[in-house]
């Protein structure tokens, strides 16, 4: 008996056969990758998912670890679909996630066993930047507490390895201030949404390679985007969305070890006053950001802010000029690892 499911609200029904994902399709392609800070094997039987999962991940060569989760996608090659795509859809039902991507492109998350098991049709498989901006982060979203992944709504940028996390509801700036820093000597690894991980006693941060979304008034911090055009998000908002290395020259990072950490406090008037924040406030501010999860994941999510607070923690009061403000905040990064440096070169010849 077929099930017929429906994706959303005001959406066409969709109609799955007994095994519409495929189940015991081959999958012969095969690597591993670094996601998140977790050993993921990536299975498919085409070649474009793996060329997406090389420019999003790094690969891994770890044999210390075992595979944390495994991603299998089946690419149904008679698939007819085109874009455009309709908007993702995720439930879910105890330890069971189902997300769709239109009629014919679904996956299935089991968080008991770290599987997900998807089929997909030709021409979204096809879709580079659809996996890498909707795909990969929600799957990695969905799959991410389960194998010690925390989620957290902040920007970060990184200088020599270090990151520097940027934090703050919305309109806070968190995107445009990452950009401009990335313009000002930083590289960017995340400007909306950072991965941290523990591993040999470390925590790191971790982004993906989505695109940057700008609201429309950031062109008067950056005039590149007078050359691009608006559209409408997810969310439904309308904002510049453009890819950070290719349209706007900044570096781009995919992990660092946290260093800073600052809860930003725009203002309508330009300044920059940067103070010390208690560890109790910052740590107060990051668990809202924390998503719903059962008893040992809240446990690891809490360790993750634990660390996260142990660091610097600073509140930005700040206004005008983007560049102006990310120069000064890159100044304050520099000028502190300066002073590190300087101190590690003395106890070394001590």
């Amino acid at each position: 008996m077929p099930h017929r499911t429906q994706s959303h609200k005001n959406a066409t029904p969709m109609i799955f056969s007994g095994d519409f994902l495929r189940k015991g399709a081959r999958t012969p392609l095969r690597e591993l990758f670094v996601v998140g800070g977790a050993n993921c094997e990536i299975c498919t039987n085409h070649g474009s998912l793996l060329e997406v999962a090389r420019e999003s991940f790094l690969p891994s060569s770890e044999t210390r670890h075992p595979v944390d989760f495994t991603i299998r996608c089946w690419v149904d090659m008679e698939g007819n679909d085109q874009p455009p795509w309709s908007k993702p859809y995720f439930r879910g039902l105890g330890h069971m996630i189902y997300g769709g991507f239109g009629p014919q492109s679904s996956v299935l998350v089991d968080l008991l066993s770290r599987r997900a098991v998807g089929r997909f049709s030709r021409a979204l498989a096809a879709d580079l930047t659809y996996w890498k901006t909707i795909i990969f982060p929600r799957l990695l979203t969905a799959i991410g507490p389960s194998i010690g992944i925390t989620e957290l709504h902040c920007g970060c940028a990184v200088l020599n390895d270090w990151g520097l996390l940027l934090a703050g509801g919305g309109g806070a700036g968190k995107s445009t201030l990452t950009l401009a820093l990335a313009q000002n000597g930083l590289s960017i690894l995340s400007e909306d949404w950072t991965y941290f991980s523990r591993r040999d006693s470390r925590v790191r941060a971790w982004g993906l390679p989505t695109t940057v979304k700008l609201l429309p008034d950031a062109v008067q911090h950056f005039p590149e985007l007078k050359d691009f055009e608006t559209s409408i998000s997810l969310n439904g908002e309308r904002v510049y969305q453009v890819d950070p290395v290719l349209h706007l020259g900044a570096a781009r990072s995919r992990c660092c070890e946290p260093r800073w950490l600052v809860f930003l406090q725009r203002g309508p008037s330009p300044e920059f006053v940067l103070t010390r924040m208690s560890v109790g406030e910052a740590e107060a501010r990051l668990r809202g950001d924390l998503l719903a999860g059962s008893a040992e994941v809240k446990t690891l999510q809490t360790e993750i802010v634990k660390d996260l607070v142990g660091l610097e923690c600073w509140l930005l009061r700040y206004g005008g000029a983007a560049q102006s403000v990310a120069r000064s905040l890159a100044n304050f990064c520099k000028t502190q690892v300066e002073q590190v440096a300087t101190l590690a070169e003395g106890s070394y010849a001590g």
